[in-house]
């Protein structure tokens, strides 16, 4: 995965409606994702932390926590 890949996904997962159209990009993309995706995923969850937008913030170290939880079940 590139870095422009892993913000895009990281962008759709953010903007997900629900909880379930979250889960549904998390299980198709989930194979794809990689360490590239994690780095870049904690340094956007830093820098949303710089830009005051710390809800946005936890919830993706929230969503980061789980696909890598997932991602080592798999």
């Amino acid at each position: 995965m590139t870095e422009a890949q892993a913000l895009d996904l990281i962008r759709r997962l953010l903007k997900a409606r629900d909880e379930a159209e979250l889960m549904q990009l998390v299980s198709l993309n989930l194979p794809l994702v990689d360490g590239t995706f994690f780095s870049v995923a904690e340094a956007s969850a830093r820098q949303l932390d710089r830009e005051g937008k710390p809800a946005a913030s936890t919830a993706l170290r929230g969503l980061i926590d789980r696909m890598l939880r997932m991602k080592t079940l798999i």
